[in-house]
């Protein structure tokens, strides 16, 4: 029933510029590598978002896939070569962020959905994907990186201000399950019917 009532947040953007390159990388367990994802990995990645629903699997994994937009980068558990966290990140202007009012430019990156797998939590991968997404940009030549966070995630606010983000703008997001959607306020007023891959 949940699922069929909107929901409302805000979303906080935060913008990273005249960065470094990160070389003090969280340490963590040995077995892990990070390595970028593409269609050869769509097994392991459906499996990693199961828990999430097949919603998860068509638009966060599917979908990314086939769009050049997206890169998605991912801890692999080499004992298993399982997908133990994955992350997302933005290299082109696409509608979902273009109705935050921020149109990438070349060489301007956006990072998207952290996923840690349950069983992968508290150990340290959050910190370090975090780090390699910087750090992926950077190598990319990358002049801004933004990120969002939910502004009720006090936690996540505090990690980014911590990598050097600074606050650039706050959003109301439409959130209502039940028909995938997961916009910008205004932007889904303006046209609730825009398809956007998020």
């Amino acid at each position: 029933m949940w699922r069929a009532i909107p929901k409302f947040c805000r979303t906080n953007t935060y913008l990273l510029n005249g960065h470094q390159e990160i070389t003090n990388l969280k340490k963590i367990d040995s077995k892990y590598i990070v390595i970028e994802v593409d269609e050869k990995d769509i097994d392991k990645l459906k499996i990693a978002n199961k828990d999430r629903g097949k919603n998860a699997i068509r638009n966060k994994v599917i979908s990314r896939l086939e769009s050049p937009a997206w890169k998605g980068l991912a801890v692999i558990d080499q004992t298993n070569d399982a997908i133990a966290y994955i992350a997302w990140i933005i290299t082109d202007s696409i509608p979902y962020f273009e109705e935050f009012g921020v149109y990438l430019k070349e060489k301007e990156f956006l990072l998207k959905d952290g996923y840690c797998v349950p069983k992968y939590r508290h150990q340290g991968l959050h910190t370090r994907m975090e780090q390699e997404r910087i750090n992926y940009c950077i190598k990319q030549g990358a002049n801004a990186i933004f990120i969002q966070i939910d502004n009720s995630n006090k936690k996540g606010i505090k990690s980014v201000l911590g990598n050097g983000y600074k606050f650039y703008s706050q959003n109301y997001v439409i959130q209502w399950p039940i028909f995938n959607i997961f916009r910008s306020f205004k932007g889904f007023v303006k046209n609730p019917f825009r398809k956007v891959i998020k």
